[in-house]
């Protein structure tokens, strides 16, 4: 396991208790969820702000944000992204085909891509796209950075998937301090744990066995507003896990590898948008 390395990420911001907005269903909770943003986005107006978008339903949000608010002080990425060009898979290119994209285009805001790069292995990619996070950060020291999560019924976030990685794995990945991006590659981990002749089928398990994720330390430590949109009665055991922790549990140690979305109890301010009752 990696040490965590003493760094300004070591140096936890004052937290706010994780809200919880509730709404009768999935239509109505991306409706507010885009309200509860163009309100944060008009607290920085004529300030840098740093947008990351997950895939999967939480796109549906993205419809409700007001192009008014959109402008070249704002830059949008993902949270997250699938390794593949496949462009109903890779999260950046879904975003690309949503009406939210031409709104930013015709604001001149600017974008960060997660799209593969031809020939680019996935370690290339993630420290591309770790490098992209950093300069951003160089060039806007005092900007502002949004994040609209989802969550799986396991509990996943972005792209940490629990199932695959020992705790220890998964820490050195997604919970090392000096590491803002890891990589979920059931694929390699295929190949590193095949004996003999038998190959294991873990890869086969996961819709998209390749991705890469902003990590525990980033979303903790560099997230200054997290919305998350999580809707389907499937994902209510994994919510109610993580409105049971306490304030007691939050200065214990967390086992993030078992449930990531863990995380939306320790990040600086944190929303949760649901039709889960």
């Amino acid at each position: 396991m990696t040490q965590k390395s003493q760094s300004s990420l070591d140096i936890v911001p004052e937290r706010k208790s994780l809200k919880v907005e509730r709404f009768a269903d999935s239509a109505t909770v991306a409706k507010e969820a885009g309200k509860y943003i163009n309100d944060i986005l008009t607290q920085y107006v004529e300030k840098p702000v740093l947008f990351l978008v997950a895939g999967g339903s939480a796109v549906a949000v993205l419809e409700h944000i007001n192009p008014e608010y959109l402008s070249p002080d704002l830059t949008v990425s993902t949270t997250d992204d699938r390794f593949s060009t496949e462009l109903d898979v890779n999260n950046f290119a879904i975003l690309q085909s949503q009406s939210f994209y031409n709104n930013l285009v015709e604001a001149d805001a600017f974008c960060i891509s997660t799209e593969p790069f031809e020939d680019e292995t996935i370690e290339q990619y993630r420290a591309r796209f770790e490098k992209n996070l950093r300069e951003w950060r160089q060039d806007f020291p005092k900007g502002i950075i949004v994040g609209l999560y989802g969550m799986g019924a396991d509990g996943h976030t972005g792209g940490m998937i629990p199932g695959l990685l020992s705790r220890e794995e998964f820490d050195a990945e997604f919970n090392d301090g000096d590491r803002l991006v890891g990589t979920f590659d059931a694929v390699a981990y295929d190949a590193l744990y095949t004996v003999g002749d038998t190959t294991s089928a873990r890869a086969k398990d996961y819709e998209f066995p390749q991705r890469i994720s902003t990590t525990i330390p980033f979303m903790r430590d560099w997230v200054d507003h997290a919305v998350f949109y999580i809707t389907g009665e499937n994902k209510k055991s994994a919510l109610d896990a993580v409105l049971k922790i306490s304030e007691e549990t939050l200065s214990t140690d967390i086992d993030f590898s078992k449930a990531p979305i863990s995380i939306a109890r320790f990040m600086k301010d944190a929303t949760i948008f649901t039709d889960i009752q």
